[in-house]
Formats: C-alpha cells, structure tokens, sequence
C-alpha cells in the first residue's frame, strides 16, 4: 500500500498555479467595462496541459450593446466560451479584450468582479399548467 504522504505529493504537485487574484498595475478603471465590446481574436484553449484544443482560432467581435445567443450542438464550445470569459480556463493562443483591455493581463478578482453570467438552465418556469 503506497504511504499518504507520497500520495498527498504527487497530487499538489499536479495541481497548476492560478493566475494572480489582484494586479495593481493593470487593474482597470473603477467604470470599467463602460461599452461592453467584445473580441475574441484568433483564440484557442483547452482545459487541461495535454488535451486537445477545445476552442481553435475562433474570432468573434461583439459590438457596445448587441445582444448574441450562442447555439450548437453538444461540445460545440458553448460552455467553453463563457470559461474563457472567466478565465477559468485560460488561452493557449490569441486573446480576448473588453472595452478594448487584454483580458489575460487583469487579476482574475479583477475581471469577475466585473462580469456577471446567466447560467444556463432547462426550464424557463417553475409553474403547472392547467388547461380547460
């Protein structure tokens, strides 16, 4: 039987590092974001080191105040999309700006503090239905 404490090792040193929770030096204005443009530019990211890309080379612009819906089939990337906004996967190549700002270069309280989401849910109302 393997001892706990080499098994206790290898499990922390397979964890990655998160990236810095505050950065004082590119942290953006108190407004910020003010317009709400999108840009995804040439991104790609996976969820682990070693797996195959999730997202590959998408490009997507959103302007200040257009409203988009995101539809596909079952591992189109939807899910994957509203991760990177997060950075709760993060880049493996290309970027993501809002207002105009490198999402990558914020702290990750930095920039969630700032989003809001609406998760996805099956049913749009609790309610029964009575029909005479």
């Amino acid at each position: 039987m393997p001892c706990l404490k080499d098994s206790f090792h290898k499990c922390v040193v397979s964890v990655a590092l998160q990236a810095a929770w505050y950065k004082k030096d590119t942290a953006p204005a108190v407004d910020w974001p003010q317009d709400g443009a999108v840009e995804f530019k040439e991104y790609q990211t996976r969820y682990r080191p070693g797996l195959d890309l999730v997202l590959k080379d998408f490009t997507c612009s959103v302007r200040p105040g257009e409203k988009v819906g995101i539809v596909g089939r079952t591992g189109a990337g939807k899910s994957s999309l509203a991760l990177a906004l997060f950075r709760i996967i993060e880049s493996a190549g290309g970027y993501i700006s809002i207002d105009g700002i490198n999402i990558s270069e914020l702290g990750l309280h930095n920039l969630r503090a700032r989003l809001t989401i609406i998760p996805q849910v099956k049913t749009c109302m609790n309610s029964h239905y009575i029909f005479a």
